[in-house]
């Protein structure tokens, strides 16, 4: 789903940023928590206003393929009509 692609990018931007967060106040490189603690904040923002944004065309999109696996799901059984069917299959399974 095209639909989610920025969200999901910006998710793994936020997770790597947290990543470099913990490293810096493990270090203790205050100029990098700063620098974390916007980008985190930045393309948090982002992700959830495009999901949000997105949102009802993502519904749609689901409520199409249901529809479509609804209406295909059923199929009437298959037939050979050029043979008669054979006879019941033998349960002797002693050879």
């Amino acid at each position: 789903m095209h639909h989610l692609a920025l969200p999901f990018y910006c998710a793994v931007i936020v997770g790597a940023l947290m990543a470099l967060l913990a490293r810096a106040i493990y270090t203790g490189s205050d100029t990098f928590v700063l620098v974390a603690l916007v980008g985190i904040a930045y393309f948090a923002l982002h992700g959830v206003r495009d999901a949000r944004r997105c949102w009802p065309a993502i519904r749609e999109e689901m409520e199409r393929r249901r529809a479509a696996r609804n209406r295909d799901s059923w199929k009437p059984p298959l037939r050979n009509p050029a043979r008669p069917p054979r006879g019941p299959a033998s349960t002797d399974d002693t050879h």
